[in-house]
């Protein structure tokens, strides 16, 4: 008959070795990422971000970590100087274009971001770097544009991509991380209206996808 001791060491045993299981399926995706990526600027020219990625956001057990903070920084073709954008994960990159020297960033509001950013609908929000600083302005800045995902959306889903890549993904790459929704599609701001906050806080968004066909 075996002895409650030796229930309790068996017992311990099994959750310490479900623990070890938990951590070996999920703690490789917890670890940073840091990746280049070349990022095709709508002018046809290329320029290439060094981005880190961390991974401390929130997460249901036996699940890996969700993406809290990041950066990306890459060298002004046009000036030389260094530009560097860092965010907690509220904001998810879409878009980088520069427009007449001027830097711009495309991004949209993921996890809580929706509700810090007061629901902006079209879900989109507008960065310029401006005199050293990112600053925010109107999406309407876009009228009358047709814009291409150009940059990894969200870390999680392209790390074996950037693995088997040797840290390094080629602008064709990049241009296949966009979401699912968008890939090999246009945001169309040709017609864009008014946008609003604070109303629409829940799906359906209007994510103003092209409806021209598949490029």
């Amino acid at each position: 008959m075996i002895s409650l001791e030796r229930c309790a060491q068996v017992l311990l045993r099994s959750v310490v070795i479900l623990a070890m299981v938990v951590c070996l399926d999920g703690c490789s995706d917890s670890r940073p990422l840091k990746w280049t990526e070349d990022v095709l600027l709508f002018d046809g020219r290329v320029v290439t971000l060094t981005r880190y990625q961390e991974f401390k956001g929130p997460h249901e057990i036996g699940q890996p970590p969700t993406e809290s903070d990041y950066w990306f920084e890459f060298k002004h073709p046009d000036t030389g100087s260094v530009v560097r954008w860092a965010s907690h994960r509220d904001l998810a990159t879409m878009a980088l274009m520069i427009d007449n020297k001027v830097p711009r960033l495309l991004v949209v509001p993921e996890f809580d971001g929706r509700f810090k950013r007061k629901c902006p609908d079209p879900p989109y929000l507008l960065f310029r770097f401006d005199s050293g600083e990112w600053r925010e302005e109107s999406i309407e800045a876009l009228r009358g544009r047709r814009i291409t995902p150009n940059m990894t959306y969200l870390g999680s889903g392209s790390r074996d991509e950037i693995y088997s890549n040797d840290h390094h993904l080629s602008k064709e790459q990049v241009l296949k991380n966009a979401p699912a929704f968008l890939k090999r599609r246009d945001i169309d701001f040709q017609s864009l209206g008014t946008q609003t906050f604070g109303i629409r806080c829940d799906p359906p968004f209007d994510w103003m996808i092209s409806t021209s066909g598949d490029k």
